[in-house]
């Protein structure tokens, strides 16, 4: 940490209205101190005075981060609490979407949209503040939802609540913002982009905006197509061609050797139907997207006027109606102007009950793919007992455990499942979580991975992580090799190559005199030409 940087953090957070802003929006939250790469101070822990703000910068914290939940006692928080003693200790909570999408563009159009979603069911309590790095946190405060929704205790309703309203919303912006005129994309009627325009935005591939194939039984959507291939590799040099058309031989074009031949079966939809049909459709979820399981007990999120480590900027509260006006050199501490009446979560005085209508539309909510839990044999697997090494791991589980920048907690919840379903223990698993997290642009709180590791033993029930392909495209992890095409989840893969190394080796099997032929008059040929 340079001095400069100290200088400034300390100039800044010297401020008396910065350190009362910070400290109203702790009150009856948790609180977290956060220790720049050092991860976060002891939990759990209050703020109650403005003055503390300042010792505790003094002492190294770098940013403060108050809980989603609100407590009767933060202080009685204990880990490894069971449901029903945190739901006697929480008061209430309040709907915080956290919104981080890489591109600044559409990172504030899916909050303008989270928004209008939001007033389109009727809410006027809506506040925002820009995270201080990538992305937005929309606020619906607690004292907007009805108190009860027949014998459920709303403040009870957590974090399934929340969860199930963030899938709803984005099942609502899919189907009401974004539509499709011929060969353009239009968000909210206003903004307008081609595939190609889009994707070169967003500097990804045109393939992971799109479905490409829709079964023609359940109707399901998929962003990857169905159709047949044949894989041609040489034993010699490994070359390897991909090819529709099935060729009995086929001749590697660097060391004129016999290719193997290897089918690809047609992959089956979850509903069991091979009866498919190509398409090339627009996927909304590639660009709107939210991170449920960010959702959970005891999450914290920065609070309201609070530095951001990486970028050095303010998580300044924000007019709603602003979010698309809005500009990260708005953020600079030098910058801020704090207004009493513009408080994150406090900003209107909410109508108890005028958030009645999203809670009973979220309730009623059901998730077109919820068949996908159900069809899939390779989830009734057993795990494995011996822990499968490191080099037995799928593409994408590796491409994970060498570090990344964003998709960090999905990747946890992924790694977390996987390992303990290829027979890691739970000592095993966090030293490896350790050492992944580390290599982590930006690690993890330490007492995050704990707490997943503490909830994933209390379960006793191992999970499969999530099958391919979507989930992990998602956030660009997904590199299939040749047995990723026959396989549903990355658990199957390791199980799969440990099969095919300890099973005995055929021998390779003899050349037909005509296959002996053709290779002749093949070698002929090339000695001809040189």
């Amino acid at each position: 940490m340079g001095v400069k940087e100290l200088s400034q953090r300390l100039i800044y957070y010297k401020r008396r209205d910065v350190q009362e802003a910070i400290v109203k929006s702790a009150g009856d939250r948790e609180v977290g101190f956060r220790y720049g790469n050092n991860g976060f101070g002891k939990r759990p822990d209050i703020l109650m005075y403005p003055n503390d703000v300042i010792s505790l910068v003094k002492k190294g914290v770098t940013s403060f981060h108050i809980s989603e939940e609100i407590w009767a006692d933060p202080m009685q928080l204990t880990p490894g609490m069971r449901r029903g003693e945190l739901n006697e200790l929480r008061k209430g909570w309040d709907l915080v979407l956290d919104i981080d999408f890489p591109n600044w563009v559409f990172s504030k159009l899916t909050a303008h949209f989270f928004i209008q979603a939001l007033k389109k069911h009727g809410l006027s309590a809506i506040t925002c503040k820009f995270s201080g790095n990538k992305g937005f946190h929309i606020g619906v405060p607690f004292q907007a939802f009805p108190q009860k929704i027949g014998n459920t205790l709303l403040k009870d309703w957590f974090p399934e609540g929340p969860q199930k309203i963030t899938q709803y919303l984005l099942d609502y912006i899919s189907t009401k913002f974004v539509k499709t005129n011929k060969d353009k994309i239009v968000f909210d009627n206003k903004y307008e982009y081609s595939l190609p325009e889009l994707a070169k935005l967003l500097d990804i591939d045109v393939s992971t905006l799109t479905y490409r194939s829709r079964c023609n039984k359940c109707g399901k959507l998929r962003n990857r197509g169905y159709k047949s291939e044949y894989e041609y590799v040489c034993s010699k040099c490994e070359t390897r061609k991909r090819l529709l058309e099935n060729k009995k031989i086929l001749i590697c074009e660097k060391c004129s050797t016999i290719m193997n031949r290897y089918k690809h079966i047609k992959t089956k939809c979850e509903c069991g139907s091979s009866d498919f049909e190509e398409i090339l459709e627009f996927n909304p979820f590639s660009v709107i997207q939210i991170d449920t399981l960010l959702i959970s007990s005891r999450h914290m999120f920065r609070s309201p006027y609070s530095l951001h480590e990486k970028s050095g900027l303010v998580s300044v509260v924000i007019d709603p109606g602003e979010v698309m006006n809005f500009e990260k050199e708005q953020a600079h501490p030098e910058k801020i102007t704090i207004r009493e009446d513009r408080d994150f979560l406090k900003w209107k005085e909410a109508q108890e009950g005028e958030a009645k209508n999203l809670v009973f539309r979220a309730m009623e909510y059901k998730p077109k793919l919820s068949k996908e839990k159900k069809d899939t044999p390779e989830l009734n697997f057993e795990t494995v007992d011996t822990a499968l090494p490191v080099e037995l791991f799928p593409p994408c589980i590796t491409r994970i455990l060498k570090g990344l920048t964003d998709g960090r907690k999905r990747s946890l919840f992924i790694l977390l499942n996987f390992l303990s379903s290829v027979g890691w223990g739970y000592k095993q698993i966090e030293e490896l979580l350790s050492e992944w997290n580390m290599k982590n642009t930006e690690p993890l709180r330490e007492v995050l991975i704990k707490g997943h590791i503490r909830y994933h033993k209390q379960r006793k029930k191992k999970v499969f992580p999530p099958n391919c392909r979507s989930y992990y495209e998602d956030f660009q992890v997904c590199i299939p090799d040749n047995l990723c095409n026959n396989i549903k989840n990355p658990v199957t893969y390791s199980k799969r190559k440990a099969f095919s190394l300890n099973k005995p080796k055929k021998k390779r099997a003899r050349l037909t005199e005509e296959q002996k032929e053709m290779r002749r008059k093949h070698r002929e040929t090339l000695k001809n030409k040189k």
